[in-house]
């Protein structure tokens, strides 16, 4: 079942990185576009920064759960390292679990806020601001996937430990 969840991951992932890789190019494009009117032609607009922002924001949150998911999240490795496997594996387990509730709460308060942001209209695109605020409830939901990921990962790793360690008896 990890494998079929894995594999649903991997493809996801895929997904996310496309994206990524094309709001990248999106941003280049409109932020070269804005220093060129800017110091070219002594003229601006609001559009572009406010896209190259938005998109940004959208790029984080989409980011922070491949790093979810790769466990490469800001942590003190220096500690975790010293661990033994095992304890290794429980101590991110719990760290994980902590996290996705959390996650759980944050995604509440991220849901309302889109709902009462629905009616403001942001200065230079003109559009609703549960658009841009709909990365965080996006980017938490990805995030907690790839936490389960995280977590069961960890537990086979458990398991098979102590398997070794019963074998190496």
């Amino acid at each position: 079942m990890i494998r079929t969840y894995s594999k649903f991951l991997d493809k996801l992932e895929t997904v996310e990185k496309i994206f990524l890789g094309i709001t990248v190019a999106v941003m280049i494009i409109v932020m070269v576009y804005q220093v060129v009117l800017r110091y070219c032609f002594s003229a601006a607009n609001s559009w572009s920064e406010e896209l190259a922002r938005y998109l940004f924001i959208y790029d984080v949150m989409i980011a922070a759960a491949i790093a979810t998911r790769r466990n490469s999240h800001l942590q003190i490795d220096l500690l975790i390292n010293l661990l033994k496997p095992k304890v290794k594996s429980i101590f991110t387990i719990i760290a994980t679990l902590v996290g996705i509730v959390f996650l759980m709460f944050l995604l509440n308060y991220s849901l309302t806020l889109c709902q009462t942001a629905e009616n403001n209209i942001s200065a230079g695109l003109k559009i609703s601001m549960s658009i841009p605020y709909a990365c965080m409830p996006i980017g938490i939901i990805l995030m907690i996937l790839t936490s389960f990921e995280v977590i069961f990962q960890n537990l086979l790793l458990i398991q098979e430990l102590g398997k070794r360690e019963v074998n190496d008896q």
